[in-house]
């Protein structure tokens, strides 16, 4: 969304003829609003869920629902299991980050019918919700599209541990 003041939606009347183009705006619309909402009422983080442990040197991370700074809704429908962070890193951030999938290729025009929205998980070696702003209990969106960091992982001489120090961002 580029403007977020101005949102434009379609204008049904009887004989219209809808094409490609006017269900997507129609669409657009819908979640430009839903984004909005998300940014402007409830900042960005973590909703529910989206615990990470170290448990046998993988890295856990529980079911649950955040939002990015853009206002996407980050559902991890069931508990992932990642691999560690690479050898040489110290310290590794997971990340969860907002794609869309395209599903079910149309034999004739080879474009996708489906899109699934879904989050996935990573590893980084940067902090992504540094120098975000946090006021009254709240933490406040930038706007972006960039990843949610959940959890800072260390590493210790008996392996990956999660730093209890670090605290994600919470949607309150």
């Amino acid at each position: 969304m580029d403007d977020p003041k101005s949102f434009e939606r379609l204008r049904f009347f009887y004989g219209r003829l809808l094409t490609a183009g006017d269900f997507s705006l129609e669409q657009n619309y819908f979640r430009g609003k839903q984004k909005l909402h998300n940014r402007a009422l409830h900042g960005f983080g973590i909703v529910s869920g989206l615990r990470v442990s170290v448990e046998t040197g993988k890295v856990v991370v529980t079911a649950g629902l955040a939002l990015d700074c853009e206002g996407n809704e980050l559902v991890v429908g069931s508990n992932e299991t990642l691999n560690a962070p690479p050898a040489g890193w110290q310290t590794a951030y997971v990340n969860s980050h907002f794609v869309e999938q395209e599903l079910k290729q149309d034999a004739t025009t080879n474009e996708a019918t489906i899109i699934r929205e879904t989050a996935v998980l990573d590893f980084s070696e940067q902090n992504f919700n540094h120098k975000h702003r946090h006021l009254r209990g709240r933490w406040l969106s930038c706007g972006n599209c960039h990843p949610l960091t959940i959890a800072r992982l260390r590493r210790s001489a008996g392996g990956w541990r999660v730093d209890r120090r670090y605290r994600p961002p919470a949607v309150k």
